[in-house]
């Protein structure tokens, strides 16, 4: 087999068979919990039997025939984010912090730029974008049911606007596109599909968005380059590219059992189903060499800073989006500017869905029932005898929506692509 014949370029025949046959194992499930909405002892009691991930915070393996937790409330109600064990390495190990700008530059379906929104608590920027705009669109989906703040989803080739990013960003996440071998496991049209000369085509793909992406880092900025792929040619060669052709340095990783280092060419770090409990990745840290202070924002200390609490307000029609973090989008196809609020109509404000996630608190709330949680998933008006007004509708302290009240019923205000029976 090709497949076989070409991973001899740094793995042993033992190393060979033995992955091989992990490819025969069922795939695994993961689950990252959204620190704003559920902590892991919350968690815990309502799923006790996960395993906890081997590497990464917060996050939790599970069955599927145990839990189906995509069809949960709690994932309804933006709790956690559904992630393989594997894919949740690279962000976690960029470890990106508070009041960092980011770029995760091919994002869909958005869960490393997630993963990094949970880790700087709503504070810097990230763009996360994507070349595809019919993907981009889960990145949004998702954003605005876990209620995140510090995001701006973009659709734009990067390559015809890298010159104008020149040394921008604290931190890229570039989690290039592949031959995917390493979801044979899990897809099995990835098999099907797969070619030495797809490996080839996909390599110099790759070695061009490295490239761009190390123009784009600033000096002392950090870069996590990753692929599903097994090949030696996606990986360390195109690393080694890059460090040809660049002062690029590499960022050691601590080292682990679980983890799989070439020894020919120790550059990153390899996850085999056979050895890490997920599906196949690569995974590099790239420092650009030098020294950049990061932008500081004191958001909302003691003052109100408009009504609605953000340092800027967007308009976009009748439409109103809010964001902490000043920078300028214009180079930018922009689909989603931070926090989308509501619409404006004639002064008054119809809330979005993605406000009331977002929210830390609110003046008037109403904490929903089981039951009427279940009416209200399912589109139904919400009987209550409380005064006039809009309320924060919370679940077990967890914010469901905005609704306005007459002082009899709360009309149902639930995005009707996401109702749903419970």
């Amino acid at each position: 087999m090709e497949f076989i014949e070409h991973l001899k370029s740094y793995l042993s025949d033992e190393e060979i068979t033995k992955l091989i046959d992990s490819l025969n194992d069922e795939p695994l499930h993961a689950v990252l919990l959204n620190p704003k909405k559920i902590s892991d002892e919350e968690f815990l009691k309502l799923f006790p039997d996960v395993v906890k991930h081997p590497i990464v915070s917060h996050a939790y393996i599970y069955k599927k025939e145990l839990y189906n937790l995509g069809k949960s409330i709690y994932h309804t109600l933006g709790c956690f984010y559904l992630q393989e064990p594997s894919a949740m390495l690279p962000a976690y190990l960029l470890n990106a912090e508070e009041n960092d700008l980011i770029l995760d530059m091919c994002a869909a379906p958005g869960g490393k730029t997630i993963q990094s929104s949970f880790l700087m608590k709503d504070t810097g920027l990230i763009i996360s974008n994507d070349l595809s705009k019919l993907r981009i669109f889960s990145i949004v989906e998702n954003v605005e049911r876990l209620g995140l703040g510090n995001i701006v989803v973009t659709n734009n080739d990067l390559s015809l606007i890298s010159n104008k990013l020149e040394n921008t960003f604290d931190k890229i996440i570039l989690d290039a596109p592949c031959s995917g071998s390493g979801m044979f496991r899990k897809e099995q049209k990835m098999e099907e599909d797969w070619s030495y000369n797809k490996v080839l085509k996909f390599a110099e793909t790759q070695k061009q968005l490295l490239s761009i992406a190390y123009s784009m880092l600033k000096p002392g900025g950090i870069l996590s380059y990753s692929t599903c792929s097994f090949s030696l040619e996606e990986d360390e060669e195109v690393i080694k590219y890059l460090l040809d052709n660049t002062d690029a340095e590499i960022v050691p990783i601590a080292n682990s059992p679980l983890f799989y280092i070439n020894k020919k060419t120790p550059l990153g770090i390899h996850l085999l189903p056979s050895i890490f409990p997920g599906e196949g990745h690569y995974i590099c840290l790239i420092k650009k060499p030098g020294n950049s202070v990061k932008k500081e924002f004191k958001v909302g200390i003691n003052k109100k800073i408009n009504q609605f609490d953000f340092e800027q307000i967007y308009r976009f029609g009748d439409y109103l989006f809010g964001l902490n973090y000043p920078y300028n989008f214009k180079c930018f196809n922009v689909i989603r500017l931070g926090v989308k609020i509501g619409e404006s109509i004639k002064g008054d404000i119809k809330y979005d869905y993605h406000y009331a996630h977002y929210l830390k608190s609110f003046d008037k709330t109403y904490s929903l029932q089981s039951n009427e949680l279940a009416k209200y998933f399912s589109g139904e008006t919400i009987n209550a005898s409380v005064n006039k007004g809009i309320y924060l509708l919370t679940f077990n302290g967890i914010n469901v929506d905005l609704a306005k009240s007459d002082g009899r019923i709360f009309k149902n205000h639930f995005p009707k692509g996401l109702r749903h029976k419970i």
